[in-house]
């Protein structure tokens, strides 16, 4: 599942957009329709949320789901490539002529989203 690097960035995200917005960890859970045991475990970098909270999270705080899982001063460069980039990742482009730090930022967030889907899986199936 995800890395643990990963549960804690967005863990901190999460806490982070809480407190911005003077809420409660209870109130996002109601809206997003998970438990506050959930939003906690999140927030400690215990678990990560399937794809579907995390875009449910973004809509709520009105961000990109990128800010909830990327490092703060990552997100908003990456706001405008998100897209294009998972595409090239998805169809297997070749990324070897990208500079580093861009090809490492496309695979994490390619297993960030391929974590998501297989989450999501098997949350729908009973697998966990």
């Amino acid at each position: 599942m995800a890395s643990s690097e990963g549960k804690a960035t967005m863990g901190r995200n999460i806490k982070r957009y809480i407190k911005q917005n003077e809420m409660t960890a209870a109130h996002l859970a109601e809206v997003i329709g998970v438990s506050t045991a959930t939003i906690s475990d999140w927030s400690n970098g215990k678990t990560y949320p399937r794809i579907d909270k995390i875009e449910a999270m973004a809509e709520f705080f009105g961000i990109s789901k990128s800010d909830l899982v990327e490092e703060p001063n990552q997100s908003s460069k990456a706001v405008i490539t998100d897209e294009p980039v998972l595409m090239a990742a998805h169809w297997g482009l070749d990324i070897s002529g990208l500079p580093d730090e861009e090809r490492s930022r496309v695979i994490d967030r390619a297993k960030s989203y391929i974590e998501g889907l297989i989450a999501d899986y098997e949350d729908r199936n009973g697998n966990r």
